[in-house]
């Protein structure tokens, strides 16, 4: 009986090798597979900061030869879109990638088309992944000599944070961030932000991890503006929330201080991880004891100027200022939810005099 039970665990023994033997190329293409979508989805990162970057500089561009004596007012400046992007390409090696370029209305639009080679997956007959990214980065307004891009802050420079990594700074390029709280979080990994960065490689998170004991997480950073003349202004800035939830879906949970009462409610009822996003945005006139509030949208309201607490995609925000007295101003951002480090996220702020492009 020993005999017979030693043979079958034998058998036993073998059938397991022949099993792992035949699963392991499932495996290893499974694995395989995921480093190839993951090479494509930087790939297509690249393509995306690189044809942003082309759409911005092609604005300056036909901004300054349209104003130049003599310029023809019905130029079609697409080949000079056209040939910006090329070059950003080219200089970025995104080889075996082509751009197209078209002006339509007020819209300037870049579009890539590229693709990812596979490196596994092409065993099994998928030897590449399709790449397209699509850029209306502004409206032809920018045009108007009163549009002016006063200050722009992308979280692109100025800092030695690793692709893929982020780090905590304070009081960091022209911004002030409170003592006693966490700072400035500089991030680059896009999976925090839905797998997309809006502007470039990196972006902004001020619900921030602390360095010393007793520290707040939720932070705070402004910058201030002087001898702002008067006039009409406006800030934009992009924001998605870190931690999403499914049954918020599609719906932009955030709110103007002018908006209607049955928005602001709306926002009120998103009470999910105690709006462990919420990100508050104030502007600021200086005077000698500190801030007054300004006014916004030509209606005289607090320095609370816009809340957002879920996004599940980036999503701009525009913020309309009228100064009616010359002094210094701020901007002012903070994170206002559940102090707990997973925070909204910002990127690609601006501030312009007029509307900004």
């Amino acid at each position: 009986m020993s005999g017979l039970i030693g043979s079958f665990l034998k058998d036993v023994r073998g059938v397991t090798a022949m099993t792992f033997g035949l699963t392991l190329p499932a495996i290893a293409l499974a694995v395989g597979g995921g480093i190839d979508l993951s090479r494509a989805a930087a790939r297509h990162q690249r393509m995306a900061s690189a044809i942003e970057l082309a759409c911005q500089q092609a604005v300056q561009e036909i901004r300054y030869q349209s104003m130049q004596s003599g310029a023809d007012p019905k130029k079609d400046y697409s080949p000079v879109v056209k040939d910006l992007a090329v070059k950003k390409i080219a200089s970025d090696n995104l080889t075996e990638t082509t751009t197209g370029a078209a002006i339509a209305g007020e819209i300037v639009t870049i579009t890539a088309a590229g693709y990812s080679q596979n490196i596994f997956a092409g065993i099994v007959g998928y030897s590449q992944v399709s790449l397209n990214v699509t850029r209306d980065c502004t409206k032809l307004a920018v045009l108007v000599p009163e549009n002016k891009v006063l200050f722009t802050e992308s979280f692109e420079s100025y800092h030695n944070v690793a692709s893929n990594s982020w780090s905590v700074l304070n009081n960091w390029n022209g911004w002030t961030t409170q003592s006693g709280k966490g700072g400035i979080e500089i991030n680059g990994i896009r999976e925090l932000a839905a797998n997309t960065i809006r502007f470039g490689n990196f972006f902004a998170e001020l619900d921030s991890h602390c360095y010393t004991s007793g520290c707040k997480t939720n932070s705070n950073m402004w910058r201030e503006f002087k001898d702002l003349a008067p006039g009409n202004y406006e800030l934009n800035y992009w924001y998605i929330a870190r931690e999403r939830n499914s049954a918020y879906a599609g719906q932009t949970l955030c709110a103007y201080k002018t908006d209607t009462k049955a928005v602001w409610d709306k926002l009120k009822a998103a009470t999910w991880q105690e709006q462990t996003n919420r990100i508050e945005v104030f502007i600021q006139r200086k005077k000698s004891s500190g801030y007054d509030a300004v006014t916004v949208d030509k209606n005289d309201h607090a320095d609370l100027v816009d809340v957002c607490v879920h996004t599940d995609k980036w999503t701009e925000r525009k913020i309309s200022l009228t100064v009616a007295t010359k002094g210094t101003y701020r901007i002012y951002f903070q994170a206002a939810g559940r102090e707990d480090t997973y925070g909204g996220l910002l990127d690609y702020i601006r501030f312009c005099s007029g509307k900004c492009p």
